[in-house]
């Protein structure tokens, strides 16, 4: 800044200097000249005027530039070096626990083995020969309604069915879980055999299924009209003697189908030949009814 003052202050001396000694020429000029006009001394002052405010302007120039730049500097170069506070981003977090998404796993599909008369083979007993049966066990009856069922029931003529040894069954959509008491029990005998021919073999644990128990005439007629094996007369199913055998449920795929079907097939046949079962095997399933 003292610099750019003394560069001002030698400009406007010089230019006092030099105005001083034009103005005496001029004055001297103008003695000898008396018909001349004074607006050429006026035109010529204000030309040095002006040029005394061009230099007046780089002067001040001069002088300010500096200042701006000390100011800039301040700016920048804070004396106390205080730091501003750093930028949310440029934190360090802290580490988040992160649990695991673990998918489930997907339950085991395990199929079921067909009892049909693909797979067993049995001999057929006419449907004659079951009719006849089932109107001649002890505490027969026919099971015409709903009514007819409960009343059954409650006089001790038809047993509730649940899963046992060997056997379950399954969701019911044309029947009741009851049957006659003996027809409950010769299904209780056939599970526990089907059972033990299993015991110690990967396939133990492997349960039949029973798919059909009592039906009443409502139920057998509407069945009737999608499969060609209900028959439309009076059904061994409409007087608790009879039960459907559709598959064998296994415990996981390690077992195969081999042994509880050769299980199945040996204890219907052992039954069957010991005059205790009669046996149709069907498309579907292997309709078993109790001899009396």
């Amino acid at each position: 800044m003292g610099q750019g003052l003394w560069i001002f202050h030698h400009l406007l001396v010089g230019i006092s200097c030099h105005v001083a000694s034009g103005s005496c020429r001029k004055q001297r000029q103008i003695a000898c000249m008396p018909g001349k006009s004074r607006k050429i001394y006026r035109w010529d002052r204000i030309g040095l005027v002006l040029g005394g405010l061009a230099l007046f302007s780089f002067g001040l120039a001069a002088w300010v530039a500096p200042e701006e730049e000390e100011e800039v500097g301040e700016i920048l170069a804070h004396p106390n070096h205080i730091e501003l506070p750093t930028p949310v981003a440029a934190i360090e977090l802290q580490e988040l626990e992160v649990t695991a998404v673990v998918k489930p796993e997907l339950e085991e599909v395990v199929l079921p083995c067909s009892c049909n008369k693909k797979v067993l083979k049995l001999a057929k007993n006419p449907y004659t020969d079951h009719r006849r049966a089932a109107r001649n066990l002890p505490n027969s009856f026919f099971v015409k309604d709903k009514n007819e069922l409960n009343a059954g029931k409650r006089n001790g003529k038809l047993a509730e069915v649940k899963d046992g040894r060997g056997y379950h069954i399954s969701a019911l959509s044309h029947s009741y879980a009851v049957l006659l008491p003996e027809v409950k029990e010769l299904l209780k005998d056939l599970g526990n055999d089907f059972a033990d021919l299993l015991v110690g073999t990967p396939s133990e644990g492997t349960r039949i299924r029973v798919t059909s128990l009592t039906r009443t005439v409502k139920q057998q007629n509407r069945l009737g009209r999608r499969n060609y094996n209900a028959i439309d007369e009076a059904s061994t199913h409409s007087y608790g003697a009879s039960f459907d055998i559709a598959f064998t449920d296994r415990p996981d795929n390690e077992a195969d189908c081999s042994a509880p079907t050769r299980a199945m097939q040996q204890v219907l046949s052992q039954y069957q030949k010991a005059k205790r079962i009669l046996v149709i095997p069907e498309r579907d399933c292997m309709h078993v009814t109790l001899r009396p």
